[in-house]
């Protein structure tokens, strides 16, 4: 159906993981348009980048006449978009992104999934640069605009596809189906499991189930240090498992680690064996746990530890991962997509771990009510792990109706409200910062929503110090 379809309509365009996918198929030779918002994202210049033209908004009688095939994701109301039910009265075809993704990935000759709770874009990315710098022209997709200077989807040839894969639903809440079910890959790297998505799922041990249905019969490549795939392994009826991590137990190990000005350094063993030194331009105990994963897959797919150890030296990290924005006279703009408390607990870890000398600030903006809500005292832990964070409303996904939550940000700051503190609006946000800001401070905007987007006025702030 993907080979016979040459007009595709993207609805939702702008989402990271849509662009990405338009890309691809932009690159297969197939005429690639879309719909979403006009509010700016952060996929914008890349959709320019590309040639594909979008309109910007949901006008059931803007759908174009001559298109083959309907893509939509679970933003924007899902299949109940009115363009799709337009698309539905005119007969034109009309899929999930997961569905299109599960039938694109059957074109390659060899397929590996890069899942896990958190860390599956960095690994990910990772792993399809490495792919890049040792001349395997990968095919890829995933959950970051770019990396270092490549983009977060592109098709280069059909040897390799790598793949972010999702275990959020399908389009809730009317199809909860796990993304990434509709995935058959050769193998699967998983970086942790762990319980997010409460719209999706009600505890974590639904979550595991949805992941050890993923994992049947595959080639897997599992993080020993993570205690509900330690769990899990006796479940699995695959016995193709090989392990990394710090756990002495692991098939790769991380033996010793230390960070560097520019990254880390750290020594690996395989069945005991020592694979030498590695170098990532990376921090963090978790991101040198990520980059253990693929560097285990790769030796899986038969390159040598020598060809994985100059592939990987130069990988920085995905957009909005880690990434520095700006630095002036020793303070540094940082951002990050952490929106989990055990993401945010990692990434603050990783700033102390560099910048030991440094106080780290945190400015969070919240994902969703319903996360929000069902781990609301794992997220006052984990901010409080910084020595001052300001956190933001909500941002609040399309799926939910915030009137049907008794919960707010506020609810964070009562947890801790010595070190935690509510802005209510931009301004007032702008008004502590400039007041709470000082020389030398290391500053993360966090989350999964725009919070990126105040970092200009942050910047103008810090010039003033």
């Amino acid at each position: 159906m993907i080979i016979q379809a040459k007009k595709i309509f993207f609805l939702g365009i702008k989402g990271v993981a849509m662009t990405n996918l338009a890309v691809i198929f932009k690159k297969l030779g197939k005429d690639v348009t879309g719909s979403d918002l006009s509010e700016e994202f952060i996929t914008d210049s890349i959709l320019r980048n590309f040639g594909i033209t979008f309109q910007l908004d949901f006008d059931p009688k803007k759908l174009p006449n001559n298109i083959d095939l309907v893509v939509y994701s679970a933003a924007h109301q899902g299949d109940r978009n009115p363009q799709v039910i337009e698309a539905k009265k005119r007969g034109i075809k009309i899929r999930s992104q997961a569905e299109i993704l599960g039938e694109l990935i059957k074109k390659f000759n060899l397929k590996v999934a890069v899942c896990g709770s958190h860390g599956k874009t960095t690994t990910s990315s990772l792993l399809s640069y490495a792919l890049i710098k040792l001349g395997a022209k990968p095919s890829y997709l995933v959950g970051a605009p770019m990396f270092n200077s490549y983009p977060g989807g592109d098709f280069n040839s059909r040897d390799y596809f790598v793949i972010e894969a999702d275990e959020y639903g399908v389009n809730p809440p009317y199809d909860l189906t796990p993304k990434f079910h509709y995935l058959n890959p050769d193998y699967i790297l998983c970086t942790n499991i762990d319980y997010d998505h409460p719209d999706v799922y009600p505890n974590l041990e639904v979550t595991r189930k949805a992941f050890l249905k993923f994992f049947d019969k595959k080639k897997l490549i599992l993080c020993l240090d993570d205690k509900p795939i330690v769990q899990s392994i006796n479940r699995l009826e695959s016995k193709q498992i090989v392990t990394y991590g710090f756990n002495k137990l692991a098939d790769l190990r991380i033996l010793t680690y230390q960070h560097k000005q520019s990254g880390s350094e750290f020594h690996l063993a395989l069945n005991k064996k020592s694979l030498g030194t590695f170098q990532i331009g990376l921090f963090g105990e978790k991101n040198i746990s990520n980059t253990a994963g693929a560097i285990l897959t790769l030796l899986q797919l038969g390159f040598s530890g020598k060809e994985i150890k100059k592939a990987i030296r130069n990988f920085t990290g995905a957009k909005r991962r880690f990434e520095l924005i700006n630095e002036e006279k020793g303070t540094y703009l940082y951002d990050d997509y952490a929106h989990h408390p055990n993401e945010i607990a990692a990434t603050i870890n990783a700033a102390k771990s560099h910048f030991p000398k440094h106080r780290i600030v945190i400015i969070f903006q919240p994902h969703t009510y319903s996360r929000t809500q069902a781990l609301l005292n794992e997220f006052a832990r984990s901010l409080s792990l910084a020595d001052k964070v300001f956190v933001l409303p909500i941002f609040a996904s399309a799926r939910e109706n915030p009137k049907n939550f008794k919960i707010d940000s506020r609810d964070i700051a009562n947890l801790n409200p010595e070190r935690i503190t509510y802005a209510k609006t931009k301004r007032s946000l702008l008004e502590l910062l400039s007041s709470n800001l000082y020389s030398q401070d290391v500053i993360f905007t966090m989350g999964a929503g725009n919070v990126y987007k105040l970092k200009n006025d942050i910047i103008e702030i810090i010039s003033k110090k």
